[in-house]
């Protein structure tokens, strides 16, 4: 319970992951749903892309 507790507060307070990850699961539900080959794997496999994009997000330097 700790660790969900700690992944909620860690989106919550870094916003450009958080929204990095809500837009790919939002996309990936719409996608599983209209689209027959893309299945739940697939799904998966674009949040956690999508974690890692936000993290390269979160991490570029800001002016």
């Amino acid at each position: 319970m700790d660790a969900l507790f700690e992944l909620i507060t860690m989106l919550a307070f870094h916003w450009r992951i958080g929204l990095a990850v809500l837009f790919a699961l939002i996309s990936a539900v719409f996608l599983a749903i209209n689209i027959s080959w893309f299945t739940g794997w697939y799904g998966v496999l674009l949040v956690i892309f999508s974690f890692g994009a936000g993290l390269i997000w979160e991490s570029a330097p800001r002016d």
